[in-house]
């Protein structure tokens, strides 16, 4: 068989690691650095052309988590009489602000994203709107579904009537 020289045969290792902080800097310990190693003794060559691909993995947030978070602000603006625009932008500057800085001579205040939360993050951020808010947390189990935007639709109707029975109530008991 005739190799095509546009087509260069290849070996691969895939690694895992985890970033650590060595000498003030970050860097990356390998999970198996002699798998590595042997890898490179057995398959490399001075001079190879080696590509490394770095994925970060971090447990994000899920899409139904992102809908659920949607339906918590838009039951908020039923009482608050806020947009969803005022209450995001209220989430990011008041609970993911991360200071204020001074860019091109400007005052600007930096905040997290919510899409950048991990899981726990993101619950802990759900927290704070309920203790800054008092509006209850809907029921998050359905979120955990997969939905089609029909069925997420059907579900935000069912839990903003709920949550105005529950309001009701909480200004009953005031």
């Amino acid at each position: 068989m005739i190799k095509n020289k546009s087509t260069p045969s290849h070996k691969k290792i895939i690694s895992t690691g985890v970033i650590v902080l060595k000498d003030e800097k970050k860097a990356v310990r390998l999970n198996s650095p002699p798998l590595y190693h042997y890898f490179l003794e057995n398959y490399s060559k001075i001079g190879d052309d080696i590509s490394v691909v770095t994925i970060i993995k971090r447990p994000k947030r899920s899409e139904s988590q992102n809908n659920f978070y949607h339906l918590y602000l838009s039951l908020i603006t039923l009482s608050s009489g806020h947009t969803m625009s005022e209450l995001k932008a209220w989430v990011c500057s008041f609970i993911l602000g991360q200071g204020i800085k001074e860019v091109f001579g400007e005052t600007v205040r930096v905040t997290k994203s919510t899409a950048d939360l991990n899981i726990s993050e993101f619950c802990e951020m759900m927290n704070i709107v309920y203790d800054q808010t008092e509006i209850p947390i809907p029921n998050p189990a359905p979120f955990k579904l997969p939905l089609t935007q029909d069925e997420y639709g059907h579900l935000k109707l069912i839990q903003t009537e709920e949550y105005r029975q529950k309001n009701s109530k909480l200004k009953k008991t005031k």
